[in-house]
């Protein structure tokens, strides 16, 4: 079969790019670019359902068939190579200043430009090529463009509201971003977390304070060290491809004044867990590790645990892994290896839920929630390129 991925028009890349970043879209509202973004995919020759399961935030799931993989479904033929291939990609940016859209020498500069509105204007040119050039591919192609991505404004509530919801069926799909020149084979999970060392009675002197009175402070160090010394214990059990679980803190804080003995004390980070775990056991670990702690200092110590995505695994020998890589080299002339990873992606919700594999490629995204965000142009035409070819290698099988 020859290729029709020459008939990619990068132009149309840019332009659509360049629209769809100047809407703006910071996390919990993404009405404006959703808006558009719908028009644009009809324009394109799609199909399209808009759910809002939160205000302000639409679901877009699209969806094109070529003329030959409505024969085959006419036909009822289940030994035929028609397959529908999802693709997955968010609207919403990180809620950072930047300045107005523009193209300067390869690059087009602008929040959202590599995360990921550009990954989303390759997904109509994919369809506009499939649509004038690639009627023969028996293909359905789904588009997903949620709204709550980014942590922590967004979560992927409104994906998880969709596959609980709404049937969606699809051989295989790719997330539109994470990737870039290798083929992600498995994640970790993730989920931050909030600890509040909370003591009876009022902020006071710490000379009026009296004796015994648990410290908010050095009970907060104990939790520290017991997460510490819990993290050399999950550096035992090696999650194959990607590493190992941790418990990390990132921020700490108490008290408002030197000699002032407070009432409370906050830790706050990020437990990653291995693709085979669930949120709940880990939930079990985390309280049964604070609890003794608490109880030995007469102590209230809260958790808040918020999972960020769930992890995941690919079979390696998959026929979506395979066509990955070898569209990779195609356009990119390089082989990608097969790596894990501990970042998540929106991946993971699908994998879990649909059942199916989930690869992870898109654009690179080296500058994504940087203070200065820009993609390369010519990255958008491959990752574009990219996506056809899977399509192409996917039903040729």
């Amino acid at each position: 079969m020859i290729s029709i991925v020459n008939h990619v028009k990068t132009e149309n890349i840019v332009r659509d790019t360049i629209e769809l970043v100047g809407i703006a879209s910071p996390t919990g509202n993404t009405a404006d670019v959703a808006a558009r973004y719908e028009e644009m995919l009809r324009e394109a020759g799609c199909e399209l359902t808009r759910y809002e399961f939160y205000p302000d935030n639409p679901t877009l799931v699209a969806t094109y068939e070529t003329p030959a993989f409505q024969e085959e479904a006419a036909a009822g033929n289940p030994e035929g190579k028609a397959k529908t291939v999802l693709f997955s990609g968010h609207m919403d940016v990180i809620p950072l200043a930047h300045d107005e859209v523009k193209i300067e020498g390869s690059r087009i500069y602008g929040r959202g430009t590599c995360d990921m509105k550009g990954s989303l204007a390759c997904l109509l040119e994919v369809v506009r090529v499939f649509r004038q050039y690639g009627t023969a591919v028996p293909v359905k192609i789904v588009m997903v463009a949620s709204s709550l991505h980014e942590s922590p404004g967004g979560r992927g509530e409104d994906l998880y509201a969709l596959t609980e919801q709404i049937p969606l069926h699809a051989d295989a799909g790719i997330v539109m971003e994470g990737a870039t020149t290798e083929c992600t084979i498995a994640q970790l999970g993730s989920a931050t977390f909030r600890i509040e060392v909370r003591r009876d009675g009022e902020t006071s002197h710490q000379l009026y304070t009296p004796a015994g009175t648990p410290h908010p402070i050095v009970v907060a160090a104990e939790v520290v060290q017991t997460l510490e010394a819990m993290n050399r214990v999950h550096e035992k059990r090696y999650f194959e491809d990607i590493g190992y679980g941790s418990y990390f803190i990132g921020s700490s804080h108490s008290g408002k004044f030197y000699n002032q003995f407070p009432t409370t004390a906050e830790l706050v980070g990020v437990r990653r867990y291995g693709p085979e775990e669930e949120l709940e056991d880990i939930e079990a670990e985390f309280r049964g590790l604070l609890k003794p702690i608490a109880d030995k200092n007469g102590i209230h110590i809260d958790l808040e645990l918020e999972k960020v995505r769930d992890g995941y695994r690919l079979e390696k020998g998959s026929a979506a892994v395979a066509s990955l890589v070898g569209s990779i080299k195609d356009v990119r002339g390089i082989e990608a290896p097969l790596v894990g990873k501990k970042t998540v992606t929106d991946a993971g919700i699908f994998a879990r839920a649909l059942g199916i594999p989930i690869l992870t490629h898109g654009a690179d995204a080296v500058t994504a929630h940087g203070d200065v965000e820009y993609v390369e142009i010519l990255e958008l035409a491959m990752a574009t390129k990219v996506f056809i070819r899977f399509i192409e290698r996917f039903v040729e099988g």
